[in-house]
């Protein structure tokens, strides 16, 4: 056989395995398809379903009863446990728990010697509370754009932005989704930053194996009621490995005590309630069981929303996502309607969030430089939240996935 032949001969071999490839991916959809035109088990309608849900259990109550039975309520056990329970749960060498998850961004800042005039790059693809403590000690936050993929920063953006007067580098693992660790922390070593990660929607989320919260100097995570963990109100938890930050730390929440009324530096009030803390304890033993729940909910959405056009969250090259949220997008002209359709269906969706840090009116009033973020600016007007918690049933989410199909068409 001449090579004339050959050649020919591999191409054709390529062209049927290529329409092999093809066939098999139609045979794959149509077995998704089959399996979504199951009829969906009857729900009840009238009852709303939220974005999100508290899950409470006996365990918890048993909890707090101890607590009370204790009779010590501030810096007890309870405290103790959780934050040894919640080190070894991310692999942190310290866990230091306060009143939220503001305030432990708060405390990472302080704690690092953030101060009036320097800055800290973080993205405005975020909650508010990411930006508070900064602008609460006059320091300046620098916005960056955000990875078209990920929505977290992008780093390929950074570098442009840093000063003599930078600081920080404060990544958000936005819904759950880890920001690429490796390439924030080449940045900081090779500009000498620091590295805050805020980590509030992340619990259990890793990133090439790791728990995020663990590749730079803080992880700083809350246990507000929507999130992954939480204690059922108001708490936070910053992790780190550094024994000095830890002590640091650990004085700035409890009124700068070095010691019993030993007040050495101006600290704050910002303590975890004994109550709290026993709450977090039964809810990180609930923790992996309720993160694979997620994970298995966002796949199930993937299934029966892959063909609507819809833009559906993955997960990135390795990362491992929460899903402390599910996050679609959308054209933004039909998206609100969306959302209003849904909730005549007693399906209620969510924006998060509708406006980004940047263009709040107390960062507007600051007269920052011109800012220019165009991926932030064209996905907040897209985005829409998707209910999303461990008890959310199949039939719940193949009636919402089939409302969102019907709503699209109508469109």
């Amino acid at each position: 056989m001449d090579e004339e032949k050959i050649k020919k001969s591999f191409f054709n071999l390529k062209k049927d395995i290529e329409k092999l490839k093809d066939g098999l991916e139609s045979v794959f959809r149509r077995i998704i398809d089959m399996e979504n035109a199951v009829p969906v088990e009857k729900i009840d309608e009238k009852s709303p379903i939220f974005t999100s849900k508290v899950f409470v259990n006996n365990d918890m109550l048993q909890a707090v009863k101890e607590v009370f039975e204790s009779g010590i309520f501030v810096l007890g056990e309870k405290t103790i446990e959780f934050e040894r329970k919640f080190a070894d749960f991310s692999g942190a060498k310290h866990a230091i728990a306060m009143a939220n998850g503001t305030v432990a961004i708060e405390i990472a800042l302080k704690a690092l010697g953030i101060e009036e005039g320097d800055e800290v790059i973080v993205p405005s693809f975020t909650t508010m509370p990411t930006i508070e403590p900064i602008l609460h000690l006059k320091a300046k936050p620098v916005f960056a754009d955000i990875d078209e993929k990920t929505y977290t920063l992008d780093h390929t953006k950074i570098e442009k932005l840093i000063t003599n007067k930078t600081k920080a580098i404060m990544p958000v693992h936005i819904y759950g989704n880890p920001a690429n660790m490796k390439e924030m922390q080449k940045i900081c070593k090779k500009h000498k930053l620091f590295l805050i990660e805020d980590c509030a929607q992340a619990h259990n989320a890793r990133y090439d194996g790791k728990h995020v919260g663990t590749f730079g100097d803080i992880g700083c995570f809350s246990f507000y009621p929507t999130k992954n963990l939480t204690v059922c109100g108001e708490g936070g938890m910053a992790v780190t490995d550094s024994d000095e930050i830890a002590r640091k730390m650990r004085m700035l929440i409890s009124h700068g005590e070095n010691g019993r009324y030993n007040h050495v530096i101006l600290g704050h009030n910002y303590r975890l309630s004994e109550i709290h803390a026993a709450i977090g304890i039964k809810q990180l033993e609930l923790l992996n069981d309720f993160s694979e729940r997620r994970r298995y909910i966002a796949k199930l959405y993937r299934e029966l929303l892959y063909d609507t056009g819809l833009v559906l969250p993955e997960d990135q090259e390795n990362g491992r996502h929460s899903y402390h949220l599910y996050v679609i997008r959308t054209d933004s002209k039909k998206r609100d309607e969306i959302i209003k359709r849904l909730k005549e269906d007693n399906i209620h969706c969510g924006i998060h969030y509708p406006v980004p840090c940047h263009k709040q009116k107390i960062v507007k009033d600051m007269k920052l430089s011109k800012i220019s973020l165009p991926v932030t600016e064209k996905y907040v007007e897209e985005i829409i939240s998707l209910p999303i918690y461990p008890e959310l049933k199949d039939n719940e989410i193949k009636f919402i996935s089939e409302r969102m199909k019907n709503v699209l068409q109508e469109l």
